[in-house]
């Protein structure tokens, strides 16, 4: 019997992983004009400019790398735009780098106007179009991101991130042997990742592979140990095996008992199994004030999921 019901998780059902995160932005780039003043993102331009002139845009980037190398970013944001300023015409990698810039920062929008401009400049960039790419993929815009990814992974030496942003769409789409493709090229690119390994092992859970599954991510979380999302999705495994206990364990490991409780409550009751699953609710509130809400809003649609297609539906 299929569950439609909606139920709330403490997580994320689509447990899969990206190299970049963010928003999408919208809109056309903004004319050269302002493009430098709205991607300044407020740093101190009077201060910088008195404290450490330069005589070229070669210097303000080399002051710029030095910055980013240093960690700081206001520094390296400014030297990058006064190395633009200085330009006759718009480069493409300080851009770049004032894109990545506003990435980690979590300028998200600041961050794809950076990038769609790099493109404009240099339609083949692989680091912009990736990232891109990867935006698109955030704002569920699979076909955009698709058509932006495909020619960059087609590349002799494509970067691993753009294989890996592709096998989430096609997991996305349910067509996992392409997705377990392009992880497989991932790896080959960037072996031992972690992030790419926890995606080929969700995907292959995915698929039915629950020993492909367990393999990868014991890969995923032999290169890091303190991989949240790979715990949790080893947890999945263990509980569509019906190895409970381990799978609270796994579960717990990238949060509390009572969230893993909860969790797990939430995968046996989409695998069918309602007596377990109400035990695992019952547990989560027993241990935990703050899953009380959710738990129990949980064992309440359990309830009357059982109520509504009888004893039957408990086995």
């Amino acid at each position: 019997m299929k569950v439609t019901t909606h139920l709330r998780a403490a997580w994320a059902v689509t447990a899969l992983s990206l190299a970049l995160a963010g928003c999408a932005t919208s809109g056309s780039v903004p004319p050269e004009s302002d493009l430098f003043g709205s991607l300044s993102s407020g740093e101190s331009s009077v201060a910088y400019s008195t404290a450490f002139p330069v005589g070229s845009p070669e210097e303000a980037y080399r002051n710029g790398e030095a910055a980013l190398r240093a960690g700081d970013t206001d520094r390296a944001l400014f030297e990058y735009l006064r190395g633009l300023r200085m330009e006759k015409r718009p480069q493409a990698e300080p851009l770049y780098r004032v894109g990545i810039i506003h990435h980690g920062r979590g300028n998200h929008e600041l961050a794809g106007t950076a990038y769609r401009w790099v493109l404009d400049i240099d339609p083949r960039h692989p680091g912009a179009g990736t990232a891109l790419g990867i935006i698109l993929i955030q704002q569920r815009d699979y076909d955009q991101a698709e058509r932006l990814l495909e020619p960059i992974a087609a590349r002799r030496e494509a970067p691993w991130q753009a294989h890996n942003a592709l096998g989430v769409i096609a997991d996305m789409r349910a067509d996992h042997a392409t997705a377990q493709g392009h992880y497989a090229r991932a790896l080959e690119a960037s072996p031992r990742t972690p992030l790419v390994l926890n995606n080929q092992g969700y995907s292959r859970y995915l698929a039915g592979d629950l020993a492909g599954a367990r393999q990868a991510l014991r890969q995923a979380l032999n290169a890091n140990p303190n991989y949240d999302l790979a715990w949790r999705n080893l947890g999945l495994v263990h509980a569509r095996e019906g190895d409970y206990e381990t799978a609270i364990e796994a579960v717990a490991r990238s949060g509390d008992r009572a969230k893993a409780y909860n969790d797990i409550g939430y995968i046996s009751m989409l695998e069918g199994r309602y007596q377990d699953a109400l035990g695992f609710f019952e547990e989560a509130m027993r241990l935990s004030p703050a899953y009380y809400v959710t738990a129990s809003e949980n064992a309440r649609s359990l309830d009357q999921l059982i109520r509504r297609h009888g004893v039957e539906a408990i086995n």
